[in-house]
């Protein structure tokens, strides 16, 4: 199922951060994540960040609901634990860039919908949420993530 293994590859390149987070974004519509709270621990920010991939775990199917239930739920969850102190500015930015995107996914968008997420981001939303991916990668550990084949894999 080519369309289980996007939505399995989502999961695995969001979960991973690095440059899956790069191409998230945008400054039109949706919700803001500029209220989060700034005191967070950072063990405990860590924990729910990582649990995207947990979010996500149930959305290899030909259905992207779940896919989208999975990251609203987490971006919610993101947005209501909030940062720790210690994050950067352009981090934090880059955290309300990737929240704020996520929260604004469509209820109905499509497998390609969820591939493409983030193609129309601009720059400076791209460089904050870059620093973000940044940030976790250095601050966060990666949880286990099971390899995901690639398109031409059986």
């Amino acid at each position: 199922m080519k369309t289980a293994v996007k939505i399995a590859g989502i999961a695995f390149v969001l979960s991973a951060v690095g440059a899956g987070l790069t191409g998230c974004g945008g400054s039109d519509g949706g919700d803001s994540a500029k209220d989060a709270p700034k005191g967070a621990s950072k063990d405990g920010f860590c924990e729910k960040f990582n649990g995207l991939y947990d979010n996500l775990t149930g959305a290899s199917s030909d259905d992207p609901s779940k896919a989208i239930k999975g990251i609203k739920d987490w971006a919610a969850e993101m947005e209501d634990y909030g940062t720790p102190s210690e994050m950067t500015d352009d981090a934090r930015n880059g955290f309300e860039v990737v929240i704020k995107t996520f929260k604004s996914v469509d209820d109905d968008a499509t497998a390609e919908d969820l591939q493409n997420l983030g193609d129309d981001v601009s720059a400076e939303d791209n460089k904050a949420a870059e620093a973000f991916g940044d940030w976790t990668t250095k601050n966060c550990p990666s949880p286990s993530i099971p390899a995901v084949p690639s398109d031409g894999a059986s």
